[in-house]
């Protein structure tokens, strides 16, 4: 799928698209309503240096330095001990220690204190506590040490202000995180759906979905009994045309045998498969039509069904060549369904069908088997191992994603796709 499916896919599902934007805007704006606030309030020391402060007589009494050693110094446990005692907030030792962070200011005499609590009050509070202590000329000594103390001239240079508003969670990095959480899901969901339920209508969404070419893109036939392939030459007839030249490709490669079917109920791939065989059987060649929808539930017989055996009946033993029927054209022979008893159809496929095709092939150029709907039973895939099956499909009657996932496992049932035949809704359709 490339930028342009998904593109597509996004529009014809743009009311999915625009519910998950609007229920992931509404989960992010609830988080971040719900999540817990942090203030973050700073205040500024001035660290100047002491006017006749000789500059780099040692490393212990480098500016810049000593900057740093402030800056690490306003979360100490003296620091700290100080603060409390002042301010008389309600916190612990270890909880200012976790919230204060001193920040030299490189390239200038500033060091920020910053200090991120709950309560934006408490947070400006202690910044200016920390500030304070650091700067008091009562208490600096003793915390900052001499060194320090002798070489920068320490005064408050703008006291922290209660914040307006919180520093966590990052708004900015929210809405972006979100933005991109939206986008994705809505992508993600609009595509998964599309791909389940978009129908396929058109040559390159059913050779998309199915991986397997177009045979034909046939007009809906207004009745499903007229046989249009009985009248050669016309135009009708010629809609069979690149099906039947397709199966004849089929057959020289040595499998003569071709099963069509379709995905869900309906009589659209009998229609089909038996004008084929008499497409065929014009053209000059042996053809053997099965009807393989052995039961009741499978839609109705190719014709109505003679007093002799068929594929049922032969799948428990009977004569293959008594349960022939004569087609309405030289050259085409009949094997209905048959009658219908208790024995398990699918292991009587499993164990006899490729036995009594492979008989019955000897005296067939081509064997075309109408299978039972996809949707309904395995009979279609199973009938179609080591041969070849043809999907017989209605505009607008499966999803791209159904399309794909029965293409899946004809391949996997070591059966070939040989292709789809796409009968449209609307007439006006010509042959692919």
């Amino acid at each position: 799928m490339d930028v342009r499916d998904v593109g597509v896919a996004l529009w014809r599902q743009r009311t999915l698209v625009l519910l998950v934007l609007v229920l992931t805007g509404g989960a992010t704006a609830l988080g971040v309503a719900l999540a817990p606030k942090s203030y973050a309030a700073t205040a500024t020391i001035s660290a100047a240096g002491q006017p006749g402060a000789a500059d780099g007589a040692g490393s212990e009494d480098d500016p810049d330095a000593l900057r740093a050693s402030l800056a690490e110094l306003a979360d100490s446990q003296g620091v700290v001990d100080q603060v409390r005692a002042r301010t008389g907030v309600d916190r612990s030792v270890a909880e200012l220690r976790r919230a204060i962070t001193g920040h030299w200011v490189r390239g200038t005499v500033l060091v920020d204190v910053t200090v991120e609590d709950r309560d934006p009050d408490a947070a400006a509070q202690v910044a200016n506590g920390v500030a304070e202590v650091l700067t008091d000329d009562r208490t600096a000594p003793a915390l900052v040490g001499p060194a320090l103390d002798r070489s920068l001239d320490l005064t408050l240079g703008d006291p922290a202000a209660v914040p307006d508003s919180s520093s966590r969670p990052d708004l900015r990095l929210v809405i972006s995180v979100g933005l991109l959480l939206a986008l994705g899901l809505a992508t993600a969901a609009a595509v998964a759906r599309d791909r389940r339920t978009h129908t396929v209508d058109d040559a390159a969404g059913v050779e998309d979905a199915a991986t397997a070419p177009l045979l034909a893109h046939l007009d809906p036939p207004d009745d499903l009994t007229a046989m249009p392939a009985l009248h050669p030459g016309t135009a009708e007839a010629d809609l069979f045309r690149h099906l039947r030249l397709a199966l004849e490709a089929r057959a020289e490669e040595g499998s003569p045998r071709v099963v069509i079917a379709g995905i869900a109920d309906g009589d659209v791939n009998v229609w089909i498969g038996a004008n084929v065989a008499l497409a065929l059987a014009g053209t000059g060649r042996r053809v053997l039509l099965v009807d393989g929808r052995m039961g009741d539930r499978f839609g109705t017989p190719v014709e109505d069904a003679p007093d002799t055996p068929g594929l049922y009946d032969v799948l428990l033993g009977a004569d293959l060549d008594t349960a022939l029927s004569p087609g309405p054209v030289d050259l085409l022979q009949v094997l209905p369904a048959g009658t219908y008893g208790d024995a398990d159809v699918a292991e009587l496929i499993a164990q006899r069908f490729a036995p009594v095709m492979e008989a019955a092939a000897a005296g067939a150029d081509h064997v075309v088997v109408i299978g039972p709907p996809l949707e309904v039973c395995d009979d279609s895939r199973a009938m179609a191992a080591d041969s070849a099956l043809v999907l017989a499909l209605v505009e607008q009657s499966v999803s791209a994603g159904a399309l794909r996932a029965h293409a899946d496992r004809i391949r996997a049932a070591g059966a070939h796709l040989l292709g789809v035949v796409l009968v449209g809704r609307e007439p006006g359709r010509k042959a692919a």
